[in-house]
């Protein structure tokens, strides 16, 4: 058996039995290497969590840039959907040609005004799989076009659920700035819930056939081309040029899902700061004890002729013995309570708040490996300067002078 390994194994647990003041410090320091895991472990997960819930939930609400033409008059407002073709560049994910108008609902319990949304069946199905939360499942779709998607927010409003008839007054002006109704009847085929009151609030989807007829406009034509993009673009310049005759808008929350995006990065560093301080100021405390502890073994094994390699060495498996029985405590209780969050969802938030209503976990191999090397890492640097110090500078004589 290695020397240098059996004589720390044999010394170090020895001395933990016997001496309080190693044992406390010993545990101070395994429970900082484990909380810290465990803290980071969280602060990363649930950080890139909810990073990953916005940029795959939220920005798929609805288009980033919206893009109509410059004549917003009802009779010329709409256009051909094959000049999506203007609009194909490499920053751009998907172009969705929609439609909106102004409607008014009236039921038993109120009178409501919302905007219909006009859809084609291929309209971003990523918004259905993450909002869509009820669904008649004879009716299931918007193929046909007197199927309608509510809000949740807006059934309990207006006293409706799925299967429910509704008429809908579609309100558009004629030449003259005269309003102009014209009801049509619909279904309530399914509910969704985004979460953002500014939309759950306002829409009504259903098939953009129902605009087009109103207008007698062919299924070709469109009001607004949607185009949506990674949330890495959202800054950028997207299109270089386009042609006058259309207007390129910005929805306006895009800035703020981009500084909360920011807060969490800022959170996730601050924090994984504070730890490994802590780890750092902890480890140099303990190094600077069991130096003091080991002041007068250093000095025997000198005496017996042991080079400073040797003594270093012993110092390190000190450092071993301490450093992975936490390491493996924190690793397992850290990653278990993340799968269980993952899987169960234990913690739950405000939705209205928060946009989810549970803390979102990302686990992601490389965070938790990076965060292992950081403390074995601080672990060992703290050790080692220290001990260098102290092993290379003491002699016999000095530690005969210090006892």
């Amino acid at each position: 058996m290695n020397f240098e390994w059996f004589f720390s194994k044999k010394t170090i647990w020895e001395d933990y039995r016997k001496n309080q003041t190693l044992r406390i410090i010993v545990l101070i320091t395994q429970t900082t290497i484990i909380f810290g895991l465990i803290i980071s472990f969280l602060t990363f997960s649930i950080g890139f969590g909810f990073k990953e819930i916005i940029k795959n939930k939220l920005l798929n609400i609805r288009g980033q840039i919206i893009i109509h033409k410059n004549d917003l008059k009802a009779s010329s407002s709409f256009f051909s959907i094959k000049k999506k073709k203007f609009f194909k560049y490499n920053l751009v994910k998907k172009i969705y040609g929609i439609a909106e108008n102004n409607v008014i609902i009236s039921t038993n319990h109120k009178i409501s005004q919302y905007i219909f949304k006009g859809i084609y069946e291929d309209y971003n199905p990523v918004f259905f799989q993450y909002f869509l939360i009820k669904k008649n499942f004879l009716n299931k779709d918007l193929s046909c076009h007197k199927n309608i998607f509510l809000s949740k927010k807006a059934s309990l409003s207006l006293g409706l659920s799925v299967g429910s008839n509704i008429k809908i007054d579609f309100i558009f002006f004629n030449k003259k700035g005269n309003p102009i109704i014209f009801s049509k009847k619909f279904i309530v085929s399914g509910l969704y819930e985004t979460g953002i009151a500014e939309f759950d609030d306002v829409y009504i989807i259903g098939n953009i056939k129902s605009i087009q007829q109103i207008f007698g406009r062919n299924k070709d034509f469109v009001e607004k081309f949607e185009i949506f993009v990674s949330y890495e673009n959202i800054k950028k310049k997207i299109f270089k040029k386009i042609p006058e005759e259309f207007i390129v808008k910005t929805i306006q929350n895009n800035h703020d899902i981009i500084k909360w995006i920011n807060i969490f990065d800022t959170n996730i560093i601050v924090i994984s700061f504070i730890i490994l301080v802590s780890v750092t100021i902890n480890m140099i405390v303990f190094v600077l004890i069991l130096l003091l502890e080991r002041i007068r073994t250093i000095g025997i094994l000198k005496i017996l002729g042991a080079r400073n390699q040797v003594i270093h060495k012993i110092f390190l498996f000190y450092m071993i013995q301490i450093l992975f029985p936490s390491l493996l405590i924190g690793n397992s209780v850290g990653i278990t309570l993340l799968a269980l969050q993952k899987k169960f969802h234990l913690i739950s938030l405000n939705k209205i708040q928060y946009f989810v209503d549970f803390v979102p976990i990302y686990i992601n191999i490389y965070h938790i490996i990076m965060i292992n090397l950081s403390i074995i890492f601080i672990c060992f640097i703290t050790i080692f300067f220290p001990s260098l110090f102290v092993i290379n500078k003491t002699t016999p004589i000095k530690i005969v002078e210090f006892e």
